[in-house]
């Protein structure tokens, strides 16, 4: 399951404070209301503010993703990345230097995405 962290100073809080590898999002926002109330004096965080937050909410985990997953034959696996977006960046690359494709089309991409795998 991903883990997810959060830094006041992400959205733009003059604040030290962070979470690190919470096990949801709720879980997160919940804590985030604690720190608000106790920390900046809020009794409840504007929605603005809940949005902004979620925004930054970065998500930690390890990404796997295996060519065969979506037809192809050719072996590749990508093991325990640190994000979506680094297993897809090195994947990209793959499909260029072995598969000789400039992009990844959409339907694809789109099949990828469902066989990417979160522990």
């Amino acid at each position: 399951m991903p883990k997810y962290t959060f830094k006041c100073e992400d959205v733009g809080m003059n604040c030290g404070f962070e979470i690190v590898n919470s096990g949801s999002q709720d879980e997160l926002l919940e804590m985030l209301k604690v720190h608000a109330k106790q920390s900046h004096g809020l009794t409840s965080i504007p929605s603005d503010m809940i949005n902004k937050i979620k925004q930054n909410i970065k998500t930690s985990g390890h990404y796997s993703f295996s060519c065969a997953s979506v037809g192809m034959n050719c072996g590749f696996e990508i093991v325990n990345s640190a994000s979506e977006d680094e297993l897809l960046s090195e994947l990209a690359i793959h499909a260029k230097m072995s598969h000789n494709m400039t992009s990844i089309p959409q339907d694809t991409l789109n099949k990828i995405k469902q066989n990417i795998k979160e522990t």
